[in-house]
């Protein structure tokens, strides 16, 4: 019996049907079957905008398939919510690994083993994927593969072209008090009250792009005032927010966020060029007896980078 109406019954449970999803189009081991696995209604947003029609959304997992070979994820945190009777959304977290084989996306091929997060937000119906937000730590591949962060920019300037498609609806999450408490957490600082990161754990553990690590609230307000200081008349807006607390695991929360406005300050991006850019960020987190414990955050800086030199003509 399947978990949801409109799946198929050989998948149990959320977690086999993600499962499929993963190893036949993230590990690209079966991109012949992504007619089956999308919607004709597909949209798939990353740093730069959207993609829309499975077509185009199987060529650009094909070309990614092409330049970073063997991809592995390995999924680190799943909370999913059912939103009709045949269709839910699920926040993920990965650990991928890969390596720089193929020339395309990245340039020649540098056969260097790749490791980074990734992070995404699926929103499925009737046993298709209608929609996603896909983040990857763009800013960590380029670090390993030596090439610097303006350059991945300028190649993601000739990728393929992304339209600016409205997320549809979602929702505003499944209604977690641990949601609810790091949107609030989130929301507070980036309004400019940075005496919010005292709820921040004295040694929590924060994993941000690029690869970059941190500890305690001194670095989460570095971390987040460099951003806000970038851009400090743009609109940030919590888009989706989940949550839970089960048993063996700590209480959990998983965020997509954006931010929508001009670079108009000084900041993680220099010198103001008055930019008009959308952040899509996502932050996910843990919390212990002493506030917010562990934090992975990820938005796509060389995409950021990317929409700031094509506003200047490239």
């Amino acid at each position: 019996m399947p978990f949801l109406a409109g799946f198929d019954a050989r998948w149990p449970d959320v977690g086999s049907y993600l499962a499929a999803l993963i190893q036949d189009l993230d590990e690209a081991r079966r991109l012949d079957l992504f007619a089956e696995h999308l919607s004709p209604e597909v949209v798939s947003h990353d740093g730069l905008g959207a993609l829309a029609e499975p077509e185009v959304l199987g060529a650009e997992l094909a070309a990614r398939a092409a330049a970073l070979t063997g991809a592995r994820l390995l999924t680190e945190e799943r909370i999913w919510q059912a939103t009709a009777q045949n269709a839910f959304v699920a926040a993920e977290r990965f650990h991928v690994t890969a390596r720089h084989d193929g020339a395309g996306l990245y340039g020649p091929p540098t056969r260097r083993k790749l490791r980074f997060t990734q992070m995404s937000e699926r929103y499925c119906v009737a046993g298709q994927l209608r929609e996603q937000w896909v983040l990857r730590d763009e800013a960590a591949i380029l670090a390993q593969i030596g090439v610097d962060v303006m350059q991945g920019a300028r190649w993601r300037l000739a990728d393929a072209p992304r339209a600016g498609f409205e997320p549809r609806p979602a929702g505003p999450g499944n209604g977690s008090p641990w949601g609810a408490a790091l949107a609030g957490l989130l929301a507070r600082v980036m309004d400019g009250e940075l005496a919010a990161v005292a709820q921040y754990d004295p040694a929590a553990e924060l994993v941000l792009p690029g690869g970059e690590t941190g500890c305690g609230p001194r670095d989460a307000e570095t971390f987040w005032l460099g951003l806000r200081a970038a851009f400090p008349s743009a609109r940030f807006e919590i888009d989706h927010a989940l949550g839970a607390e089960e048993p063996l695991t700590a209480p959990r929360a998983c965020l997509r966020w954006s931010l929508t406005g001009n670079h108009d300050g000084h900041g993680a991006f220099g010198t103001p060029t008055g930019a008009p850019v959308r952040i899509l960020g996502m932050t996910q987190a843990e919390f212990g007896p002493d506030g917010l414990r562990r934090e992975w955050t990820l938005y796509d800086v060389p995409g950021v980078w990317a929409q700031i030199l094509r506003a200047a003509g490239g």
